[in-house]
């Protein structure tokens, strides 16, 4: 498969390269150290990047996107990782451009909103009783005249503390599993929500992650997405986490690769028994496996990528490449503190950063474990799991 950069990709990649290392890099530590970015600091961080293509650039014309590949985004998110991840996530998450079945008044405000920069999605599946195993969820969607009413809480949600716009899966029959279940689009100012608590967690500390409650939220009937829209051949209903697993996968490779560069300048710098650590046998072999496992996990990732912009199937090829990549960001920024020593444990110095959010990334949208048997799946034809 060939993914060599066009001229246009390579000038992209080296724009957002430069902007991210001489404007956001002085800055990130100041800000992690307060928590996660609030919802003013979002947009701004937004319209600061919204030029290079971020936020909407994936979308259409008409959403004030350029129509960007698959592949270009995630380019330009590797390199926003490789520098900041957790802003990385926030400000992907934040860009959801709405289904194709959203009435047209609807869609017309998300729109203006979106060409702005001035709103903030989220999505809400995983509840405290309910993360890998989805299906059976408690968040119920009750039938009341020409609406729905949502009860139930929803926890670990991206984006929950600071979003305006959000799609929460709620069932419409308690127990009912996954055919039961729908979306529904909500916004904050016609559905009102309860954020319960901000969660705040040791990686992408950036990233603003919250538990919310929903207390009889009544939305209209026109708000529940189209269940057949989401439908495989065999008229059942996908869950399509292709997109956002590769996506991780596209900032666990950041990751893994801003540790790779820092392992490099360190070996060369630091002098040991009067010579650079660089010229030390076990350090050259500990530097091949990192850029091995990272060049490894950029592969498996614009692989499933480019199979997207395709409009093929990648779920298993999606699977493996996040589950892989999230341990290999994980495994390669161990190396890198390694190699820089005490320096490595410094709280505040970017290397153990890159540590604690490689670790963070194999968590959300499936752990390894959940990766390994939606491989299993697809390869074998056998579930592991009901």
């Amino acid at each position: 498969m060939d993914f060599d950069y066009t001229e246009e990709q390579l000038m992209l990649k080296k724009t957002v390269r430069e902007f991210a290392e001489k404007e956001l890099a002085p800055q990130v530590h100041d800000y992690e150290k307060h928590g996660p970015l609030n919802r003013e600091q979002t947009i701004s961080f937004i319209k600061q990047l919204m030029p290079f293509g971020f936020y909407n650039g994936h979308m259409t014309e008409e959403y004030g996107g350029s129509n960007l590949s698959a592949l270009t985004y995630a380019m330009i998110n590797e390199e926003l990782a490789r520098v900041w991840a957790g802003l990385a996530g926030l400000i992907w998450i934040a860009g959801s451009q709405p289904s194709n079945d959203v009435p047209d008044t609807e869609r017309n405000e998300v729109r203006d909103m979106i060409r702005a920069g001035e709103t903030i999605s989220a999505g809400a599946i995983s509840e405290p009783d309910h993360g890998s195993d989805a299906s059976y969820m408690s968040t119920i969607a009750v039938e009341d005249g020409d609406d729905y009413v949502i009860t139930g809480t929803k926890t670990w949600i991206s984006n929950g503390p600071v979003a305006d716009r959000i799609t929460v899966h709620a069932s419409l029959k308690p127990g009912g599993g996954r055919d039961t279940i729908r979306t529904f689009r909500m916004n904050r100012k016609n559905h009102p929500w309860q954020v319960v608590r901000n969660n705040e967690l040791f990686g992408l500390k950036a990233w603003a992650n919250g538990e919310l409650r929903f207390d009889d939220v009544r939305v209209p009937r026109t708000h529940m997405n189209d269940p057949k829209a989401s439908a495989g051949a065999q008229g059942k209903r996908v869950w399509n986490f292709q997109s956002p697993r590769t996506m991780l996968a596209t900032f666990a490779t950041g990751i893994a690769q801003a540790s790779v560069d820092a392992a490099i300048r360190y070996s060369q710098d630091r002098v040991q028994f009067g010579r650079p650590i660089a010229s030390f046998q076990l350090v050259q072999g500990m530097i091949y496996e990192m850029v091995a496992e990272t060049e490894a996990a950029r592969f498996l990732t614009y692989r499933a990528i480019a199979m997207q912009d395709k409009g093929e199937d990648s779920t298993w090829q999606a699977a493996l490449a996040k589950g892989f990549a999230t341990e290999v960001a994980h495994r390669v920024a161990s190396h890198c503190v390694e190699i820089h020593g005490a320096l490595g444990l410094l709280e505040g110095y970017p290397v153990e950063r890159y540590f604690r959010d490689g670790r963070a990334l194999s968590i959300p949208d499936g752990t390894t474990e959940i990766q390994k048997l939606v491989v299993g799946r697809r390869l074998t034809g056998i579930s592991a799991i009901q």
